[in-house]
């Protein structure tokens, strides 16, 4: 608890400082790092990859954040996917000469790792391209960082029943309700912090952000726990310790940009009065 805590007071000002002070490209070599990192964790874990497919996919999930600082994330995406899915196919081809060839599971969890994960984390690039983009580029990790606190704590005091027992054993019914609660809570106090810098909020709208927030924040970590127990790990990695690997740390975080970044865009919650 204690290194997971020492972990988090270190890491959690260094990723604020990158969102409010850096420029936006600096942002998406750090996203891309993120990427990157989580693709070879999640490629390591499944195993059975061979070593170059397993490196340009990595390279391919670093880069897809960063180009999107510099060209359209749509077309990032669409060329990248591509020449991804291409080389696969080549040696998808190639393998079919020897007695043991590449299987199309493969193919898929390279595609998944390098080009679907690092789209999903491109949403953090988008919002922070936004006008007043420091306060989008928050939005995700206070739903993700602040759904998971209040599901770790509130499921250490309180919990009793089991949610998903053969996905996560450690996971209560309590936590997750106390996750989407603290992230609700959360959500409003935000909207309080922006009323007082000049910005119009729709406060039923911030809870719904908090709402489903939290939801696709537990729905990816449930996810990526379930490749985890497919595959027989306990940990992506452990690079972050206390955490464990980036994935383990930053697997909520995926689906919770993807969320946010809807939002946002079909429901303004916020807008800065000039």
């Amino acid at each position: 608890m204690l290194t997971r805590i020492i972990v988090a007071a270190i890491g959690l000002p260094l990723l604020l400082a990158v969102i409010f002070f850096a420029p936006v490209w600096v942002y998406g070599i750090v996203v891309g790092a993120i990427a990157g990192l989580s693709a070879w964790e999640l490629l390591r874990a499944v195993g059975g990859i061979n070593k170059r497919m397993h490196i340009i996919s990595s390279l391919f999930a670093l880069s897809m954040p960063i180009l999107s600082t510099i060209y359209d994330a749509g077309a990032v995406f669409t060329v990248m996917v591509f020449l991804l899915f291409a080389y696969n196919l080549c040696e998808l081809m190639s393998s079919v000469s020897h007695e043991k060839g590449l299987k199309l599971e493969t193919v898929a969890l390279c595609i998944l790792a390098g080009a679907v994960m690092p789209l999903m984390l491109t949403s953090l690039v988008k919002l922070a391209q936004r006008p007043h983009g420091i306060v989008y580029a928050l939005l995700p990790f206070v739903a993700a960082f602040l759904s998971d606190a209040g599901a770790y704590f509130i499921g250490i005091f309180f919990g009793k029943h089991k949610l998903c027992p053969l996905l996560s054993p450690k996971k209560t019914v309590e936590g997750a309700v106390g996750g989407l609660v603290t992230t609700v809570i959360a959500m409003i106090i935000f909207g309080l912090v922006l009323l007082a810098i000049d910005y119009k909020v729709n406060f039923y709208i911030m809870a719904l952000y908090g709402v489903f927030g939290s939801a696709a924040c537990q729905l990816g970590d449930l996810s990526f726990s379930a490749i985890k127990r497919l595959y027989g790990v306990k940990d992506y990695g452990n690079l972050l310790p206390g955490h464990g690997g980036m994935l383990d740390r930053f697997d909520s975080t995926f689906w919770t940009a993807v969320m946010v970044d809807i939002l946002v865009s079909w429901l303004p919650a916020f807008e800065k009065i000039v």
